[in-house]
């Protein structure tokens, strides 16, 4: 979602938080990145980002997880944007960083992607299309750049997006505790693993929840050994009333509640807030498609 603002020079925009329902690691290429086989959906919570035109490009943050990003100069944000920056214009960028970081969430990714969506749209030029370019910044980027709900494969850059996808109720749940990706990733005892069985492109709400039952997170036992709160958390989840689902997203930390109803969702974040003060808690759904 974006907006401009009354000046008609600032644009701004959410930044949703990216979900892999599924992550099946199926295979490592000699250089090192792992080929995967993963479901990716967009929830109806995120950072915030405005964007505004300037002589050069810089960054300021604020939020509650403003405080745990890299330096600037080192952040995602601004190396996405230069990719425009044959355009001559630069651009002064503002975020609100709510989603925790290193958390699972493709947060950064996310970041990137809706800066050079607003950015396009501000110079009125379509975005990047060089995926070798794009993947560099973030085996992640390609994807979220679509925010759509979509079936990804290879190291990130084979993008099949759904035609059709349902709205869920979502409970997001992080220790607030920071998993490194390659720390996870380095944790893989296996690396050759089986691919995602057919997914019911025309599936009801229960076809598409047995489906993602069915499925893994090849990254939760190595993300487990570096953070066994997870555990806990995947507990707390399935012991709600109405959740079909608990799985944990990406390379953890957090993990997800997918339930039948929002009311429902509402009840379980009340019920795990009281039991772990401790824990980041979101209440939001799955944006369809």
């Amino acid at each position: 979602m974006k907006k401009r603002s009354s000046n008609h020079r600032a644009i701004a925009g959410v930044a949703n938080a990216k979900i892999n329902l599924t992550l099946h690691v199926t295979g490592k290429l000699p250089n090192g990145f792992h080929e995967i086989d993963s479901l990716v959906v967009f929830t109806g919570f995120g950072d915030t980002l405005e964007l505004e035109p300037a002589e050069r490009y810089s960054l300021s943050t604020h939020g509650p997880y403003s405080k745990a990003l890299p330096h600037p100069s080192e952040n995602i944000i601004l190396t996405a944007l230069r990719l425009l920056e044959e355009r001559g214009t630069g651009f002064r960028v503002n975020l609100k960083k709510s989603i925790p970081v290193s958390a699972g969430l493709g947060g950064g990714s996310m970041n990137a992607a809706l800066a050079l969506r607003l950015a396009s749209d501000y110079l009125k030029c379509p975005l990047p299309t060089d995926t070798r370019k794009i993947t560099s910044i973030g085996s992640d980027l390609p994807v979220c750049l679509t925010g759509k709900p979509s079936m990804v494969s290879g190291l990130g850059e084979k993008i099949a997006v759904l035609d059709s996808f349902p709205e869920f109720p979502l409970l997001l749940v992080n220790p607030n505790k920071p998993v490194q990706t390659q720390d996870v990733y380095k944790g893989l005892t296996k690396v050759n693993n089986s691919s995602q069985t057919p997914f019911p492109a025309l599936g009801n709400k229960n076809d598409i929840i047995s489906w993602i039952r069915e499925q893994r997170n090849d990254l939760e036992p190595p993300a487990l050994q570096l953070c066994p709160e997870i555990k806990n958390i995947l507990s707390r989840l399935r012991d709600q009333e109405g959740c079909m689902v608990a799985r944990m997203s990406g390379s953890g930390g957090t993990c997800f509640g997918i339930f039948q109803t929002a009311e429902q969702v509402s009840v379980a974040a009340k019920t795990i807030r009281q039991l772990e003060p401790g824990w980041w808690i979101q209440s939001t759904r799955i944006l369809p498609a």
